[in-house]
């Protein structure tokens, strides 16, 4: 599966962007708390992993610096979510979230992020092809 950087490599980039506007007003705090999070966001766009583990029936999802992977077993899952947010008719993000049930009760989590719909639908499909071809 291609992965989509857009959405996560943006928003490091505007933090580091108000770090350096941080330099340029000579306002030191600002530049270190910005940059700090530019590193982390971008530390960040690495250490999200989605695998899907044919053997074992599993989707593995790590989400996040901190975030430790959970199995989603192929039986327990449910169906994917498409949620676009718009301001002023502009998408300005649209995620991609998998349901599945744990312990009986209905959870979700967020697998993939980015601007366009048809990006996350196309990644569903696929998904969708892999779970359901096996």
């Amino acid at each position: 599966m291609k992965r989509d950087y857009s959405f996560a490599l943006l928003i490091s980039i505007a933090l580091a962007i108000f770090a350096g506007a941080g330099i340029w007003i000579k306002e030191m705090a600002m530049f270190w708390i910005f940059g700090i999070l530019s590193v982390l966001s971008l530390i960040s766009i690495w250490s999200k992993q989605i695998i899907i583990d044919l053997e074992r029936k599993e989707i593995i999802v790590k989400i996040g610096l901190i975030g430790k992977p959970f199995p989603i077993p192929f039986e327990d899952f449910q169906n994917f979510e498409l949620v676009r947010i718009k301001q002023y008719l502009l998408t300005t993000n649209t995620s991609l979230n998998i349901q599945y049930l744990k312990n009986g009760k209905e959870k979700s989590a967020m697998i993939a992020q980015g601007f366009t719909s048809k990006s996350m639908q196309n990644l569903a499909n696929e998904i969708d092809e892999i779970i359901h071809g096996v």
